[in-house]
């Protein structure tokens, strides 16, 4: 028999399903892309089915499934009724709707925000819960539960409805140091019984239900176990889950994370602390609004590879680009209003786009150099994982701009920390033990030497550009 663990990622754009051996080596993999801009749940659970499916599919008859992890977008808010069933689209955590509520409850939770050390904002799911109750009353009485994707995705799995994992819980006001939900949300006319139960990621769930594995033409039970955020699952990917180790996931957005052993608290909101998967350690680190979806809206359906080919006879540029493409930051800084900028002329297309790669690795370090400010230091060495980390010629850029040296695991997917995940609670005895057989590290990308001293007085005028403009 071979074991195999299952990681299943709900992104943005589409669904990734992938099956791992005890030695992290993909056996099988399936991916289901979305009609663009799709915020149906209903949707998301037909794509995540096929795309599970086709996965179990491929497999052998000797291999048996021990695991089934998902992972999902953080802060992301689906309405269900007592069944279940979505009561309207979901709510997506870049959706700009909550800022005043999030200001309500920066002042009413103040005691929270202190003690965990973030502040609320439109990305989080308690934001988008005030912000339903205010104006969908209707909805909001209905609501049995607030899930976040990956709770909705386990109970289609499982059946089993209002449960969640504490990396979920976050964005929607759960107290990680006494592990519960505060009776204070009451007073803002929030009914507890409609938010869900929270345990640690990784603890049992249920088996897959009967008639789904019938469908897949299974004998045997798949338990699923609780899931955790994308951002999270990319860091257990990147193999960065001891203190003092960081990663960043470079995808739609641009997330930055890392391993403490004590809780850092950031007054102005900037960045939040995760509590490690298995209840011991923090995982501080922020969301940027900003990363691959600049690409995809200022080019879009051309080819990334030739563009990046011509790049690496362009850079360093002589743009300073603020790479963001929506309303509204939330890390390295905190500004509802902030809006996108390209500071120069460039002479072509190419230029544009090797600028546009310069101004998120301006972003990723800004981010760092933020976290370093709070006195949490991550060294010279970063992880990285996502889809804008197969880029060569973005490594290059990014390890140039922030003088660190870049590792990139084999693979690089938060589906495959999902995978690790399940792993560590069947077939290891630890999350460590269980990084360190399955993670492999495929490429180390330096610094280069004639591009740090030039993108470092870049930098300086990047944050220039930020201070007149007041988000710094």
């Amino acid at each position: 028999m071979r074991e195999i663990f299952v990681g299943l990622d709900l992104g943005t754009q589409g669904v990734r399903t992938t099956a791992v051996d005890k030695n992290g080596n993909i056996v099988s993999s399936s991916v289901e892309n979305f009609i663009d801009g799709t915020r149906d749940p209903e949707l998301w659970w037909d794509n995540c089915k096929k795309s599970f499916s086709s996965t179990v599919s491929r497999l052998n008859s000797q291999d048996r499934i021990l695991s089934l992890v998902v992972t999902s977008t953080s802060g992301t808010l689906i309405c269900v009724d007592d069944n279940g069933n979505p009561l309207a689209d979901a709510l997506m955590y870049n959706d700009p709707r909550g800022v005043e509520e999030s200001e309500i409850l920066n002042k009413k939770l103040d005691w929270l925000t202190e003690k965990l050390g973030y502040k609320f904002n439109s990305s989080f799911g308690l934001s988008k819960v005030l912000w339903v109750k205010n104006n969908l009353p209707d909805i909001y009485e209905k609501t049995r539960y607030f899930l976040s994707p990956t709770d909705f995705i386990n109970f289609k799995f499982t059946g089993e409805l209002g449960i969640t994992d504490h990396t979920n819980a976050l964005k929607f006001g759960f107290d990680l140091i006494d592990y519960k939900w505060s009776e204070e949300l009451e007073e803002l006319g929030i009914d507890l019984l409609k938010l869900p139960g929270v345990v640690k990621p990784g603890e049992f769930l249920g088996n897959l239900r009967k008639e789904l594995l019938i469908e897949l033409g299974i004998t045997y039970d798949i338990p699923l176990f609780t899931g955790l955020t994308d951002g999270t699952g990319g860091q257990i990917a990147s193999g960065a889950v001891r203190v003092g180790e960081s990663s960043t996931t470079l995808g739609t957005t641009l997330v930055i994370k890392g391993v403490t052993s004590m809780l850092v608290k950031d007054p102005l909101g900037r960045f939040y602390s995760h509590l490690h998967p298995e209840g011991y350690g923090w995982f501080p680190g922020g969301s940027s609004n900003v990363g691959g979806e600049a690409l995809e809206k200022i080019f879009p359906g051309e080819d990334y590879r030739e563009l990046d080919s011509r790049a690496s006879s362009i850079i360093p540029t002589s743009l300073i680009i603020y790479p963001l493409v929506r309303e509204g930051e939330r890390f390295p800084f905190v500004e509802p209003k902030a809006k996108g900028f390209v500071a120069g002329e460039p002479s072509s297309r190419d230029e544009l786009y090797a600028g546009y790669l310069e101004g998120i690795a301006y972003v990723e370090r800004l981010c760092y150099d933020t976290l370093s400010k709070m006195s949490i230091d991550f060294g010279n060495m970063v992880y990285t994982v996502g889809g804008g980390s197969r880029s060569l010629i973005w490594l290059k850029i990014r390890a140039s701009v922030m003088n660190k040296v870049l590792k990139r695991p084999e693979i690089a997917s938060s589906g495959m920390g999902a995978a690790i995940l399940g792993a560590s609670r069947t077939f290891y005895s630890s999350l460590n033990t269980a990084v360190s057989r399955m993670v492999r590290i495929e490429l180390e990308v330096e610094p280069e030497r004639y591009l740090v001293s030039q993108y470092e007085s870049n930098y300086k005028r990047f944050i220039e550009e930020l201070s007149e403009r007041g988000y710094l």
